[in-house]
């Protein structure tokens, strides 16, 4: 799942690795969300070390007692010299990458940033060591680039198609594991968030 909301979502300013926190609205994301895990019986929870993301799998953790485990792997993606710059700000200065990351995803370079490859192979590493946990039933709360591409591999899906997924803030997916394949359930659910609780942008 994706963490809830926060004000450079709601700006729609690039956040990457800056460690920007829940907003109100988030944290009652995060109340919400607990509470609909309470009774699916999960396991463990794993979580990107950003606070956004810690701060929802620790209420989440905290309703269900159960380990919470902070993986490297699952850090939202690098965007270099774009963190903390608005879509307007990127649009006016970078035209060509913004073209190119909104167009051809899996093409996209920036100074600094990482690029999908890079995310995707570290994502590997950390699914691995999730599945091998020896908890059959896992929550993962990270990041909406992070969430995408970790669908797009679980999956067998290329990078390219990295804009094809809409997940939002607070959302969850759901996937089971059938010997070596996963079968997608569900995907970018928000039924656990009332209207006060939803986000509509998917920024």
């Amino acid at each position: 799942m994706r963490h809830g909301e926060t004000e450079w979502n709601r700006e729609e300013i690039f956040r990457g690795k800056k460690d920007i926190p829940l907003n109100k609205r988030g944290r009652m994301q995060a109340q919400k969300t607990a509470v609909y895990f309470a009774d699916k019986e999960i396991q463990s929870i794993f979580s990107s070390p950003l606070s956004r993301s810690l701060d929802m799998a620790g209420t989440i953790a905290d309703k269900l007692k159960v380990p919470l485990i902070t993986k490297e792997e699952f850090n939202d993606m690098s965007f270099g010299k774009w963190e903390g710059l608005s879509i307007a700000d990127v649009e006016k200065g970078y035209p060509r990458e913004l073209t190119i990351w909104r167009e051809w995803p899996q093409k996209f370079r920036v100074t600094g940033a990482e690029n999908l490859t890079r995310v995707r192979k570290r994502v590997i590493v950390g699914l691995r060591d999730a599945l091998e946990s020896g908890h059959s039933n896992v929550v993962i709360v990270t990041h909406r680039v992070i969430c995408k591409v970790m669908m797009l591999h679980l999956l067998g899906i290329a990078n390219e198609h990295f804009w094809k997924i809409k997940i939002s803030p607070a959302a969850i997916s759901l996937l089971t594991k059938e010997d070596r394949l996963f079968r997608l359930d569900f995907m970018n659910e928000t039924c656990h968030l009332n209207e006060a609780g939803r986000s509509y942008k998917d920024f």
